[in-house]
């Protein structure tokens, strides 16, 4: 194989392996209305859950940002409650774990 072939060669795998890990991790909305929410972690309704199928829980750790309102705040001073509608922006990672990025509830 020329030399050229092979430089050819090893830039398509590295676009293959390059692009593989933007499919791996990549983020994804959920909106819909809080069913549970611990200090770790918030499980959202969307609505969209098959019968019998439960909501999946979206990690909550140290670099969520959560919103009521437009401000930024904590999750304690943010009171989020079961039935409240909710945006959460999460990042589905590649062993099926996603984490909050962020999280949006209403205005009080």
């Amino acid at each position: 194989m020329s030399v050229t072939k092979q430089q050819l060669a090893a830039v398509a795998v590295l676009v293959v392996v390059c692009s593989s890990v933007f499919v791996l991790a990549h983020q994804m909305t959920h909106k819909g209305t809080v069913a549970a929410v611990e200090r770790t972690r918030i499980q959202v309704k969307t609505g969209e859950e098959k019968k019998g199928e439960t909501p999946a829980w979206c990690l909550i750790d140290d670099k969520t940002k959560i919103f009521r309102g437009k401000a930024a705040v904590t999750f304690e001073v943010a009171k989020i409650t079961a039935d409240e509608k909710v945006v959460v922006l999460v990042d589905h990672e590649s062993d099926n774990k996603m984490t909050a990025v962020e999280i949006h509830v209403a205005a009080k």
